[in-house]
């Protein structure tokens, strides 16, 4: 299991300006304000950095239901994309639908600053002992 503190410390999320923060209900929502480094070239935010974000916030629901001793890597992952970004923040939500001894199951969703969904999918990650 990793600390939330030590995954927004890593170089790749800085990097994208990835950030969690806690919703209403208690969960953590993962925020990435869109920036001119995030764009391709149509002027839309790239799907790789919509990827990342949205394999960051199943990692960080997944963690979440780990032990101290266990870690968990992706395998998979399934993601749709239903409408382009150009600004604004995004806003991405994971949660766990499968836990076994060796695989789990996340899905999640992302959304815009006016609440519409920007993307949803699958991912499967293999849990590792530490």
């Amino acid at each position: 299991m990793v600390r939330i503190a030590d995954l927004e410390n890593n170089n790749y999320w800085k990097h994208l300006g990835m950030m969690t923060e806690e919703t209403e209900d208690g969960k953590i929502q993962l925020v990435m304000k869109v920036t001119e480094n995030l764009k391709q070239f149509y002027g839309n935010v790239h799907g790789g950095a919509i990827a990342s974000l949205f394999d960051a916030c199943i990692a960080v629901a997944i963690n979440q239901r780990l032990s101290p001793e266990e870690g968990a890597s992706t395998v998979e992952l399934k993601l749709n994309y239903l409408r382009p970004v150009q600004r604004g923040t995004l806003y991405a939500l994971g949660n766990v639908i499968h836990k076994g001894r060796r695989i789990v199951v996340g899905q999640g969703e992302i959304k815009d600053d006016q609440g519409k969904t920007v993307a949803y999918g699958t991912a499967t990650f293999m849990i590792t002992q530490l």
